[in-house]
């Protein structure tokens, strides 16, 4: 209420000192005062000048008027931002969990770049990565600090994004600091010898990342794999998906597809995650990830019953200075040719 009260009160003063000046212009105009023996003074320079400057103090006058009724029609206007908030996702965690394989590169780099590129759009949500091929590691813990978060996503797209099969045949070459980046980030996930891509072992270590478990929270694992599993694992993937489950565990499976094992592991992957009220995605296209990811965002706030708002924020402070400026120019300039 008082922001319009001020508004109209400056609203106000500009059209009144407006309507004075030109008021007194019109006067003059029209009751011209007579002074016998006057016409010498139009030769004086100072005469001209103090007529000059009379003049233009009259179009600064007219000019500043005009502008502070423009800059108060500008605040009267409520300039404003809108933006759309979810404030249910500030208690939200999230693990990506990651199948190392080297069938999985490809996809994988293309999950951490799109999860890098979102960082920016986070408000207090956590974030973990894990991977695993035949063990798991844990590159870092469910956290807030968005740098070390971009700044790992970022690095750890660029080391996966590596054609282990190519360098070992000869077919690609890699520079060793290129090599080293990449075993630096694979380190500790190939554990077992002779075994690769132990999916339930390292679903069933992705659920045990999630911490505050006296907390009301929302949880949830972003879990990508082809699982062709390569070696004896402890858990069953029913097992490791019930363990998720009673860990209340949201669980969001993305499937690239198989190169060996065919229909079996995605019916497999299929069954066992929607068991759990899970939900699974399919693609062969590592570009269509991005898209994928958005689809998991619509569908956690569906799940969370997360009703986005709008959120409108004045922005006030350009309109009231002009104004309150263009105030003051009239009063000073009113004063000048008092």
């Amino acid at each position: 209420m008082i922001f319009w009260w001020v508004t109209g009160l400056l609203l106000v003063a500009a059209i009144a000192a407006w309507a004075i000046t030109f008021w007194n212009r019109r006067a003059m105009r029209r009751a011209p005062v007579l002074v016998a023996n006057s016409r010498y003074m139009e030769r004086i320079p100072s005469f001209v000048r103090a007529q000059r400057t009379a003049r233009v103090v009259r179009v600064l006058q007219v000019s500043i008027a005009v502008l502070a009724v423009i800059s108060a029609s500008v605040l009267s206007g409520r300039i404003a931002s809108e933006r759309i908030q979810t404030p249910e996702f500030s208690s939200r965690d999230i693990v990506l969990c990651l199948d190392v394989s080297g069938s999985m590169y490809e996809y994988d780099a293309e999950i951490l770049d799109t999860f890098a590129q979102m960082v920016d759009t986070f408000e207090g949500e956590r974030v973990a990565l894990t991977i695993f091929n035949s063990t798991t590691r844990t590159v870092f813990p469910l956290t807030n600090d968005y740098d070390l978060i971009k700044r790992e996503l970022e690095a750890g797209a660029e080391a996966i994004d590596f054609d282990e099969f190519g360098y070992r045949l000869g077919t690609r070459d890699y520079s060793e600091d290129k090599v080293r980046q990449y075993v630096e980030f694979v380190e500790g996930t190939r554990g077992i010898p002779d075994e690769a891509s132990i999916v339930p072992d390292g679903l069933a270590s992705c659920a045990q990342v999630f911490d505050r478990a006296e907390e009301d929270r929302s949880r949830s694992i972003i879990f990508a794999t082809d699982n062709e599993v390569n070696g004896d694992p402890i858990y069953s993937l029913q097992e490791a998906t019930q363990r998720v489950a009673d860990r209340e565990v949201d669980l969001y499976t993305f499937y690239p597809g198989a190169y060996e094992c065919g229909p079996r592991c995605f019916e497999e992957l299929e069954a066992a995650t929607e068991d759990q009220d899970g939900e699974l995605y399919e693609s062969s296209d590592p570009e269509a990830i991005p898209s994928i990811i958005n689809e998991i965002q619509k569908t956690q706030a569906e799940v969370m019953g997360a009703t986005p708002t709008v959120v409108r924020t004045d922005h006030p402070a350009t309109g009231f200075v002009l104004t309150f400026l263009t105030l003051v120019g009239i009063l000073v300039l009113g004063w000048r040719t008092r």
